[in-house]
């Protein structure tokens, strides 16, 4: 032991003595770098962008003027058709009122609903009964005298006792009923559709909640129509907790999320990880191959260290660059998350054993960065392999790289193609262990180096696969390195 110690030690000496490390640790680090500016220009453009939607929301009077004028000139038109003319006539009820109460309706924001809601009734008063009418007059009064006041909680307790009213009429379900005010009190409580900011995003979770309570109480699935399994009730009841979560903290789900500082800490571990991974394939490549073509591996062959310790210093060495560079980028990236962003940076939410769980965005991009590195260790191997067989740097890094860069595209065409079982213990198929752990995980970019596109494949079977491939590569390179002549 204490020999592998000693060669693991030089090894280490040697790899980060070379200038060709230096540079790649400084090609890293600008990596993360390069993602903050990329970033900082994204926030700058949005800004900018930003800018101008405001400016045009201060120019909406005179957009919806011209509007109404036009619209009333086309209802002249005695050649439209009912349903045209009815639809303009609601338009211009909506403009009228948005006008009167000096409402953009361009928002998205629960003025909007009411707005429209007045506009509808409106148009169905030509079409009823006195008694009728009288009824519908005083329920736009209602909904008036709550735009005025800006009662938006109000406005909501209207929604609660419809729902009361159709209860008690037997048009929906008990379990329907509560599931209906459960969204309305969430609604009301956290005042979602409030506030145009973000009201997109909160509506779009109020709608997976009542989604996934229409598959629990019915127990069809929402998706697939198909009758809801014991797992895919599970899965709903979690995400109805999620998404709960979610709302009451404000924290916006990643495809919705307009935080910058997720944004970095999103790209920094994709570029950071594929400059790692290159880096990594390089140093691996021509472990065995640079010093078989320098012939300084005959050296090692005349000392007394057999040459599976040898081989093993070299591959510990490998290994823990993985680990020492791996680690530089992740503080690097914490702290440039933390100093140049001042919101809160990416958690992920989970479920276990019923228990809501959150990951804090520091340990999770920890978690994100060292993940990851399982597949680039794998590639690793399989360049020192390469080295060791082909004893040439040139075709061990670059058939290593071509495959790391290209399995994932490979693949997903292979797969699109071929659906039989044995597809699945492909290698390639099992890369995506980040995926595997992190199933709730959704990112804010589509974009993907280096893994491969399909889930089909469970974690445990995944980490199996890649076990006995590591195995069989680390068996073949070794029986390699011992056998063949060196000298």
């Amino acid at each position: 032991m204490n020999k592998i110690l000693k060669l693991f030690i030089n090894e280490n000496i040697k790899t980060w003595k070379k200038l060709s490390t230096k540079i790649m640790i400084v090609v890293a680090i600008l990596a993360i770098l390069g993602t903050l500016g990329l970033v900082k220009i994204m926030e700058k453009s949005a800004q900018t962008t930003y800018q101008i939607a405001n400016n045009m929301q201060l120019e909406w009077k005179e957009s919806i003027q011209q509007e109404l004028k036009y619209m009333e000139e086309q209802l002249k038109n005695e050649a439209l058709d009912e349903n045209t003319k009815t639809e303009y006539k609601r338009q211009i009820e909506v403009y009228k009122i948005c006008l009167q109460y000096d409402v953009s309706p361009w928002q998205d924001n629960w003025k909007n609903d009411l707005i429209n809601q007045i506009a509808q009734l409106k148009i169905q008063k030509e079409f009823l009964s006195e008694n009728e009418v009288k009824e519908i007059d005083l329920k736009i009064e209602d909904l008036i005298k709550k735009l005025e006041k800006d009662d938006f909680k109000g406005y909501i307790d209207l929604q609660i006792q419809e729902e009361k009213t159709k209860l008690d009429n037997k048009e929906i379900s008990e379990q329907e009923y509560k599931d209906n005010i459960e969204i309305l009190n969430l609604t009301k409580n956290l005042e979602i559709g409030k506030e145009t900011n973000e009201a997109y995003w909160k509506k779009r979770l109020l709608n997976e909640i009542r989604e996934a309570q229409t598959s629990i109480r019915t127990n069809i699935d929402a998706e697939t129509n198909k009758v809801l399994s014991i797992e895919k009730k599970q899965e709903y009841q979690d995400l109805i907790k999620i998404d709960k979560y979610k709302l009451e903290n404000n924290i916006a789900p990643l495809e919705y999320t307009e935080s910058y500082r997720i944004m970095f800490e999103t790209l920094a571990p994709m570029f950071g990880v594929a400059v790692i991974a290159i880096i990594v394939i390089v140093i691996a490549g021509g472990t065995i191959s640079t010093e078989v073509s320098t012939g300084s591996i005959k050296f090692w062959a005349l000392t007394p260290n057999k040459r599976w310790k040898i081989l093993t210093s070299k591959i510990l060495s490998v290994l823990f660059y993985i680990i020492m560079i791996t680690l530089l980028i992740t503080i690097l990236t914490v702290i440039i998350a933390n100093v140049f962003f001042d919101d809160a940076g990416e958690q992920y939410i989970y479920v276990k054993d019923g228990e809501l769980k959150v990951i804090n965005s520091t340990l999770f991009t920890f978690e994100k960065y060292f993940i990851k590195m399982i597949t680039v260790t794998v590639f690793a191997l399989f360049a020192i392999m390469l080295s060791t067989l082909t004893r040439n740097s040139a075709t061990s890094i670059s058939f290593s790289l071509a495959l790391y860069l290209g399995n994932g595209i490979a693949m997903s065409i292979i797969n699109s193609f071929i659906k039989s079982e044995w597809i699945k213990f492909v290698p390639f198929n099992n890369l995506n262990i980040f995926d595997k752990i992190f199933t709730n995980y959704t990112s804010p970019i589509n974009f993907s180096m280096g893994t491969s596109f399909t889930a089909t494949t469970s974690l445990t079977f995944s980490l199996i696969v890649l076990g006995v491939c590591a195995v069989l590569m680390l068996v073949t390179m070794y029986d390699s390195f011992n056998k063949r002549d060196i000298i």
